[in-house]
């Protein structure tokens, strides 16, 4: 196949993502006040031994945003995550797997919330990667085949005897209990296909694993925005557990009542920054969650003030739903100018979706609010490569209701937050005078924007071995969008059952993009092929 071929001098002279003080982005050197458009390291980044590498996009997929779930009539949705299963080499330079993709909440917009039970929507894919050195207005390397979806269901009224019912994405307007915990319902009556529920338990689903240990086929974790909680479900989709969350996470207003709506509540997570991001660790033992950006009480002001978000990690080898994380963590997200040159700080680079690489190391993806489906034009949208180990371990001593580990935003000086690198800058270069995305025909025009447009939201991450003997630490990293179900033609359900057209404005098609990255040394799941030699030089980016 073709490849790329640089010199080993260009491999110095082009840098990587750079911040204000014109050095990398790092979790010691996070503000970035310009378009962070620049060039990626060829020769990758090293953080705690691990060493990442992009070797470029090399695939772009789209399901149209009109799309319908025939079984439900509603839109299709997007992804808030995804896993990738069947994932195989299938020889001649194509590969062929199942996405499972999570949409969130469906459809909304000012007074209006659907009642959309969360669910997985499954797709038959293949992907034939372009390795060319010249632009490609084809985006059809990964297409899909829609094969249904398979929603969420719990047990609502305690008896085993009776079928569980779906869930709703309704705001958070009540108060039930599930598993003896608090859990965010909608007050009142709301109909689906299996009836009228009073006190529906309703999710925002955005965090989403399938249990990669023998035996545990088709179940998993799903996390959510309102509780902010993590839910553990059987192989048919059917909610069996609660993982408990320190009330320091949990919202409450006033003081000492659980209290899911309330914007802004006063301590606990923030509205519509909850628990977004999930990852089972390779070996299948730690289960990690990581709220999109800072609680209430360590926030300080404005947007920006949110960067001290927790990372939670749990011990499921004995128990899939754990009453206490075994520890927690600091991250300081990137905080960013979105404005792309004023120059100050005036936003947080919220994360939307993690992978774990092993027990201490995973890959976060942080960006702004900007985009398609947004205004203003992208301005930095980076996966962070970040190291567990020498961080403070903060279990049990920021747990408690209304606690802060960050009073009005400035971290405990006893506290050594994680560190990070920037591992992948989507908006950014290899080695040809374009970026990755105009490579495939992608832009960051907002003013006017267009349906190539890259969109606002990147919220679904999912790694895999490239299962390539001639490159056994090779992986495709997909990432994928979510739409918020902007269509032109949308159909939501409304809280009777019926359904409602909508009109969103724009066409925000849901996008798959595939990018291929080495990874030294491999995660040892990932690692389904261990053949070969490695054959790849520092000074050679190899589109292979």
């Amino acid at each position: 196949m073709k490849k790329r071929v640089l010199s080993t001098l260009l491999v110095s002279s082009l840098g990587w993502g750079w911040s204000a003080l014109g050095a990398p982005i790092t979790s010691s050197n996070r503000d970035v006040l310009t378009p962070n458009t620049g060039a990626m390291p060829l020769a990758g980044v090293t953080l705690g031994g691990t060493n990442f590498r992009v070797l470029g996009l090399q695939g772009v997929g789209r399901i149209a945003a009109n799309s319908i779930d025939a079984a439900t009539g509603e839109s299709l949705g997007s992804i808030s995550d995804m896993q990738i299963t069947n994932f195989q080499n299938l020889g001649g330079g194509s590969w062929s797997g199942r996405f499972e993709f999570l949409p969130d909440r469906g459809y909304n917009s000012g007074s209006v919330y659907s009642n959309y039970a969360a669910r997985v929507n499954s797709f038959d894919f293949t992907f034939t990667p372009y390795t060319g050195t010249t632009a490609t207005a084809l985006q059809n390397q990964i297409q899909t085949t829609f094969l249904g979806s398979t929603r969420f269901t719990y047990d609502h009224d305690g008896n085993s005897a009776t079928p569980g019912v779906f869930t709703s994405g309704m705001l958070a307007s009540g108060v039930g209990t599930l598993f003896g915990r608090p859990i965010p319902t909608v007050s009142g009556n709301t109909t689906q296909s299996d009836g009228t529920v009073s006190g529906r338990l309703t999710m925002d689903a955005e965090g989403f694993v399938l249990d990669s240990r023998a035996g545990r086929g088709g179940s998993g974790w799903v996390s959510d925005e309102y509780g902010p909680y993590i839910y553990h479900f059987n192989a048919n989709k059917q909610i069996d557990g609660l993982l408990q969350l320190p009330e320091a996470i949990v919202p409450h207003s006033p003081t000492g009542t659980t209290n899911f709506l309330a914007d802004p509540p006063t301590n606990g997570r923030r509205i519509n920054q909850g628990m977004e991001g999930i990852a089972q660790s390779p070996s299948g033992n730690r289960l990690f969650g990581l709220l999109q950006s800072a609680t209430i009480q360590d926030s300080g002001t404005g947007n920006q003030g949110r960067s001290n978000t927790r990372l939670l990690v749990y011990d499921v080898s004995s128990t899939d739903a754990p009453t206490d994380p075994i520890s927690q963590y600091v991250i300081q997200l990137p905080r960013i100018d979105d404005n792309g040159g004023t120059p100050a700080v005036n936003r947080t680079g919220a994360q939307s979706t993690i992978i774990a690489l092993n027990d201490h190391q995973v890959l976060i993806l942080s960006r702004d609010g900007n985009g398609r489906g947004s205004s203003g034009s992208p301005v930095f949208k980076s996966i962070l490569l970040a190291e567990l180990n020498g961080a403070t371990n903060i279990d049990g001593l920021y747990d408690a209701e209304g606690n802060a580990v960050a009073p009005s935003g400035v971290l405990n000086p006893l506290v050594t937050p994680v560190s990070w690198v920037e591992a992948l800058n989507m908006l950014g270069k290899l080695d040809l005078s374009i970026s990755e995305l105009a490579q495939f025909g992608l832009n960051l025009n907002t003013a006017p924007g267009d349906s190539n447009t890259i969109s606002e939201k990147w919220e679904g991450m999912a790694l895999v071995s490239a299962q390539d003997p001639s490159a056994p630490r090779d992986y495709f990293l997909f990432v994928g969008n979510d739409n918020d179900f902007q269509s032109r033609t949308g159909s939501y359900m409304d809280a009777s059952g019926t359904l409602q057209s909508y009109d969103a404005g724009l066409e925000n098609d849901t996008m798959i993009l595939a990018y291929r990255v080495q990874i030294v040394p491999e995660p040892s799941t990932y690692a389904l092929v261990c053949l070969g030699a490695l054959g790849i030089a520092l000074s050679r980016r190899c589109r292979r």
